[in-house]
Order: C-alpha cells, then sequence, then structure tokens
C-alpha cells in the first residue's frame, strides 16, 4: 500500500488520556518525511502547533474542524462564517445557562467575560483565548470560522436538541461529551482534507486517518483507509473501514507502523 499523506484526530484518538500525544509519533514523523502529516483536530491553530513544537514545519494542520488548515504558519485555507449568523449565535446562545460561547478566530480566540467564574476545561482547548465584555463587538475584527458552546453539565449530546436553528447553511456536530461545534455546513475535516488532496494531488487510496467522535465522519468519508480507535464513537466504527487499539494504547502509531514500517 503506499501512503502518501496521513490524517488524525487528537483528543481520544492520537492523545491518551492526559492528553499527550505518544514520543513515538514524534519519532515515526521524522522518520517519515516523504508521507504528509496531518493533524485534523477541533482545536484551535494556536494550541495545534505549540504541542508539537519541533515539528511544526513537518506538518499541517486541519484546524477548528477544518476550518482553517495552516501549514510552516501560513494559512492555506479558510471558511469563515457570515456576520449576520455570528450575530444571531451571540444573541440567542450566548446566555444559555451553565454553558460557555467562544469564538474561533485567525488570531485567537474568544469568550465573554463571566467575572471570576473558572474557565476550567475551556482553557485546556485554547491556549490563545481573550475574555472580551462582548463578543458582538469582535465578530468583524477577525475571521470567525467556528463557534462553540462548552457543556458545564458535561451532556452535549442533550443541549445540542435545544440549540435554535441558524439555517440549513449551518450545521450543529457533536465534537466531545462537553462541546457542540457550530459552523458553516460545508466546513468540515473532510472537506479540508479533499483541499489538501487536490493541493498536493494525492488520491484517496494514498489516505489513512484515524479518528473517535462523530465530527470525525466526513474525513472517515475522505480517506479509503479510514481507522476508528477502539474507545470510538459507536456510529464512527460501522463507517470505518478498520479498527485500531485505544488511545490509551497508543493505537495511532500501532496502526501507522504495520502500515509502513
Amino acid at each position: 500500500m503506499s501512503i502518501k499523506m496521513i490524517a488524525t484526530d487528537l483528543d481520544g484518538t492520537l492523545l491518551n488520556s492526559q492528553h499527550r500525544p505518544p514520543v513515538e509519533f514524534f519519532d515515526w514523523v521524522k522518520r517519515h518525511p516523504e508521507i504528509h502529516t496531518v493533524i485534523a483536530s477541533g482545536r484551535q491553530y494556536q494550541t495545534l502547533v505549540g504541542m508539537f513544537g519541533s515539528l511544526g514545519e513537518q506538518m499541517t494542520y486541519c484546524a477548528d474542524n477544518g476550518g482553517f488548515i495552516f501549514h510552516e504558519g501560513k494559512k492555506l485555507y479558510s471558511n469563515p462564517i457570515d456576520e449576520h449568523d455570528l450575530m444571531n449565535a451571540v444573541k440567542y446562545m450566548g446566555n444559555i445557562p451553565d454553558t460557555h460561547l467562544v469564538l474561533s478566530g485567525a488570531h485567537t480566540s474568544y469568550i465573554q467575560y463571566k467575572g471570576e467564574e473558572d474557565l476550567g476545561d475551556v482553557s485546556m482547548y485554547f491556549s490563545s483565548l481573550m475574555e472580551v465584555e462582548d463578543l458582538k463587538k469582535v465578530i468583524d475584527k477577525d475571521e470567525i470560522v467556528k463557534i462553540s458552546i462548552y457543556d458545564q453539565k458535561h451532556d452535549a449530546a442533550n443541549l445540542i436538541h435545544f440549540l435554535p436553528d441558524l439555517g440549513d447553511h449551518m450545521q450543529s456536530v457533536l465534537s466531545e461529551q462537553s462541546w457542540v461545534d457550530i459552523q458553516k455546513a460545508d466546513t468540515s475535516k473532510g472537506t479540508a482534507i479533499q483541499f489538501l488532496q487536490e493541493e498536493y494531488d494525492i488520491r484517496p487510496e494514498e489516505c489513512v486517518c484515524f479518528g473517535d467522535y462523530l465530527n470525525d465522519t466526513t474525513m472517515m468519508e475522505s480517506c479509503h483507509f479510514s481507522v476508528a480507535m477502539a474507545n470510538a464513537h459507536p456510529k464512527l466504527k460501522e463507517i470505518a473501514s478498520y479498527q485500531t487499539t485505544t488511545n490509551d494504547s497508543q493505537g495511532v502509531v500501532s496502526m501507522l507502523s504495520l502500515l509502513t514500517e
């Protein structure tokens, strides 16, 4: 099998339960500069590039579920949300009890200041996060590609059913138990992977991807060799071509070793 690109999700996939990538993954990337390595995550670009440090220029980042693509510090692609939709989202979703609303932009991410309240897990996912008094005032100052709702009750699967409808041109996706991501309907990890396939002249048959949750679905559909983690959502396992061991058992690295070495 000739592999020219691999794409992997982070949380629940490449990262272990302590949210750390395996050292063996760094070694694999260094040994395979001929393979395009893509990090496809719901996290922001600033968090991703900080996590992988020395490998920064060797990898490509599909950040914010494919809303942005960065390579070598340069933005290759973005799909910003219309200002009218952003205004409606902030208006109708900004004050839902027990939640935080985050807007993801090219420069940083923005969260509405709520006093001395602990941001908890929010800051873990957004290393670059600016607290502002009014989210509506930053909408025209950055390219916003994603609206994220953090559910402090960790019941995002229930929350998503009660969110206001922003229209058919928008979509709401569960990215984790505590997170709902809202983006344009044509924004996805799959769309980002297809952009890179065209950019690098790589066929789906030459791509491998790894994921664990529902926001990885379109990426699975864009790669011929799709791999779900043993800890993946049941619906994702149904879509994937193969399965590997859990994220805590270094399932991504194990499969990559079988395929390339």
